[in-house]
C-alpha cells in the first residue's frame, strides 16, 4: 500500500522551507544597534575622509534591518498537494551588505553565466591585481575600474596575439581583501582556448609573466593619462622586482560544478557570516590563516559601507561579461 505523502512526511525528508533567523547574525546586531550612531557620528569621526554619507547608505543598511523578518512583509506560499501552506518573508535585494541576498544574487549569476553565457570548452578560474599604493584611486573613484577591465582584456589578446572577438571571458570586479581591506582586483573565467573561423583551439602555452607585464603597462598607462601619477611614478613600480601587480591563472576544468562553482565564487558577497563575532562591543573579523581583525561597530560599519559598495545605484552593476 502506497504511504501517503504528507507535509510531515515532507519535513522528515528535509524537503521543505526553513526560515532563517536573520536577527540572530551577528552583523544584524551591529546594524540594529549601530545604525543610528553611524548617522549621528559620522560627520565627527569619519566625514573629513570618506565625505559626506549618503542616503543611499542608510536606505541599504535600513532594508538589510528588513530582510527576512516577517513583520516588514512576507508571501503565503500554499501547495494543492499537501494543503499546507506557509510564510516566506520578503528580501531586501541589496548587494554587498547582505550575505543572504548576496549568495541567492552569486547562485542566480551562476546559473544564467552556465546556462546561457559560456560556451561547452574548458575554462579557468583567473585573477588580476595591482599594487596597493594604486589602489587608494579607485577607492575614491569607482569609474577608475573600468580600466582594470579594459587592461586585462587587452593584456590577454595583446600577449597571445589574438582578435579579440577570438577570446571569451568573464570578469567581475571585487574590491575586498580577505581581512575586508580595500583591495581592487578581477575574478574571472576564461576560455581555456580561441575560435578561429567558428572552430575552438585550446591554448598551447599561456606565458603569465607576459599577460602580467602588459597588464601593469595598460593600467599604468591610464592613470598616468589622468594625471594621477607622475613619468617616476611608473618608472619606480616598473624598476621593482615585484611590482605589485600580479596574475593567476588556474588549472582548466570542464564540468558543471566546477563552472558553477568559480561563477558563484566571482561573484560572492563581501561579507561572511562565519568570520563575524562580537565580544565585549569589539567586532572580530577573522580570516582563513587565523589572523583576528578587530574593529568598533562604527569602524566595521564604515568598512561594510565601502566593501559592499552600497553607493552605487543596484543597476550599476560591478560585473562585466565580455564573450
Amino acid at each position: 500500500m502506497l504511504r501517503r505523502y504528507t507535509w510531515e512526511k515532507a519535513k522528515e525528508t528535509l524537503q521543505h522551507y526553513r526560515r532563517r533567523p536573520p536577527e540572530a547574525s551577528p552583523l544584524y546586531q551591529i546594524v540594529y544597534h549601530s545604525r543610528d550612531d553611524l548617522q549621528f557620528q559620522w560627520e565627527s569621526r569619519f566625514q573629513h575622509q570618506y565625505g559626506c554619507l549618503r542616503d543611499e547608505v542608510l536606505k541599504t543598511l535600513d532594508e538589510y534591518l528588513n530582510c527576512g523578518i516577517l513583520a516588514h512583509g512576507a508571501a503565503r506560499v500554499y501547495c494543492d498537494g499537501c494543503k499546507h501552506s506557509l510564510l516566506i518573508a520578503f528580501s531586501c535585494k541589496r548587494r554587498g551588505v547582505c550575505p543572504s541576498c548576496g549568495a541567492k544574487r552569486a547562485v542566480k549569476f551562476a546559473e544564467h553565466i552556465y546556462s546561457a553565457v559560456i560556451e561547452d570548452v574548458p575554462h579557468h578560474h583567473t585573477v588580476f591585481t595591482i599594487p596597493k599604493r594604486l589602489r587608494v584611486f579607485f577607492k575614491y573613484d569607482r569609474k577608475l575600474n573600468s580600466i582594470l577591465f579594459c587592461a586585462a582584456w587587452g593584456a590577454l589578446s595583446e600577449v597571445l596575439g589574438l582578435d579579440k572577438r577570438e577570446l571569451a571571458a568573464i570578469f567581475t570586479v571585487q574590491t575586498a581583501g580577505e581581512a575586508l581591506n580595500y583591495h581592487p582586483h578581477l575574478h574571472g573565467l576564461l576560455a581555456d582556448g580561441y575560435w578561429k573561423y567558428g572552430v575552438f583551439a585550446r591554448f598551447l602555452e599561456v606565458d603569465l609573466k607576459a599577460i602580467e607585464e602588459a597588464f601593469a603597462e595598460r593600467v599604468l598607462a591610464q592613470l598616468h593619462k589622468r594625471e594621477l601619477i607622475t613619468d617616476d611614478d611608473v618608472a619606480q613600480i616598473l624598476s621593482q622586482d615585484h611590482t605589485g601587480f600580479g596574475v593567476w591563472l588556474g588549472d582548466p576544468f570542464h564540468d558543471k560544478e566546477s563552472e558553477q562553482f568559480v561563477a558563484r565564487y566571482i561573484e560572492r558577497s563581501p561579507l561572511s557570516l562565519e568570520k563575524l563575532s562580537i565580544q565585549d562591543d569589539i567586532v572580530t573579523y577573522t580570516t582563513k590563516d587565523g589572523a583576528a581583525h578587530e574593529f568598533d561597530a562604527l569602524e566595521f560599519l564604515e568598512v561594510a559601507r565601502v566593501q559592499g559598495n552600497p553607493t552605487r545605484p543596484t543597476s550599476d552593476s560591478s560585473s562585466r561579461c565580455i564573450a
